[in-house]
C-alpha cells in the first residue's frame, strides 16, 4: 500500500514488503472485498474500447477488463518497471490489444473512454493535486467516458473512522492478521497514503470537472467512486 511520490520511481517491494509476482495474492488479504471491487469496475466498463488503467499494478484490473471484454483495448500505466513486467506477462496473450506505459500519473494520457485505478490514487496525498489529476483525466476522456476509481475512503476521525477501520481488521483477521498487526499496518501506511472520506472524493470531483460524482459500490472501507465526463 505505501510508496513514494507518485512523480519518482518506486518498487513494490519496498512498499508492501513482497515481490511484485506475490502482490496478488497479499492484496486480498489487506484490501476487504476487493475482487467484488474489481468485478465492480469491470462491469461499469462493458461495451468501451480504450481503457486507461493508472497505476495498472500487476496487471491484475486490466487483465480482467480484456478478458471479459474482448473488443475492449487496455492501456497499462505504472511508474514501477518491476510491475509493469508482471503487468505484460499478465496480458502477453491478449496481444495488441495491450499497451504498457512506463510513466506517473501526471504524465499525458491518451483519449480513451475509461480511466480505472485499483489502489492507486491514494499515493496522490494533496487534494490539491488530486484536483488537477481528474481534471486532466477528464479532459482525457471521450464525451461519453468515465472514471472509475477502486480505493479505500474514510473519515479521518470519530465514530464513522472508528468503524471503518474496525471493519477492515475484522476482514484481515479472516486473513490470519490479528488486531494488533492490523493496526501496526494502518499506523505504517498511514505515513505514506492518504484515505479522504467519500463525501472528500466526490467534492473533489466535482470540483475537477465531473458533473455528477457518484459512488458506485462501497463495502466497508473498500469503495469504488468516479463519474462521467458529461
Amino acid at each position: 500500500m505505501t510508496t513514494a511520490r507518485t512523480d519518482t520511481e518506486h518498487r513494490v517491494a519496498s512498499h508492501l514488503g513482497v515481490r511484485a509476482s506475490d502482490y496478488d495474492i497479499e492484496i486480498r488479504r489487506y484490501i476487504p472485498a476487493y475482487d467484488e471491487m474489481i468485478g465492480t469496475v469491470v462491469e461499469l466498463v462493458t461495451g468501451l474500447d480504450t481503457v486507461v488503467d493508472l497505476g495498472a499494478g500487476t496487471g491484475a484490473l486490466g487483465a480482467a477488463i480484456l478478458d471479459a471484454h474482448p473488443s475492449s483495448r487496455v492501456v497499462l500505466v505504472d511508474i514501477d518497471p518491476s510491475m509493469l513486467e508482471v503487468a505484460g506477462a499478465r496480458t502477453a496473450k491478449h496481444g495488441s490489444r495491450v499497451e504498457l506505459r512506463r510513466q506517473s500519473f501526471f504524465d499525458e494520457l491518451p483519449r480513451c473512454d475509461a480511466v480505472v485505478a485499483s489502489l492507486a490514487l491514494h499515493h496522490v496525498p494533496e487534494l490539491d493535486r488530486k484536483r488537477e489529476l481528474y481534471r486532466k483525466i477528464r479532459e482525457a476522456l471521450s464525451p461519453h467516458g468515465i472514471l472509475l476509481v477502486a480505493d479505500i475512503t474514510v473519515h479521518e476521525a470519530g465514530a464513522e473512522h472508528d468503524l471503518a477501520y474496525a471493519s477492515w481488521a475484522r476482514a484481515m483477521g479472516r486473513h490470519g492478521i490479528d488486531r494488533a498487526a492490523a493496526d501496526a499496518l494502518f499506523q505504517q501506511w498511514a505515513g505514506e497514503d492518504r484515505y479522504y472520506p467519500l463525501a472528500t472524493e466526490l467534492a473533489t470531483l466535482a470540483a475537477a470537472g465531473f458533473p455528477r460524482p457518484e459512488c458506485f459500490w462501497k463495502h466497508g472501507p473498500s469503495t469504488v467512486l468516479g463519474g462521467f465526463a458529461h
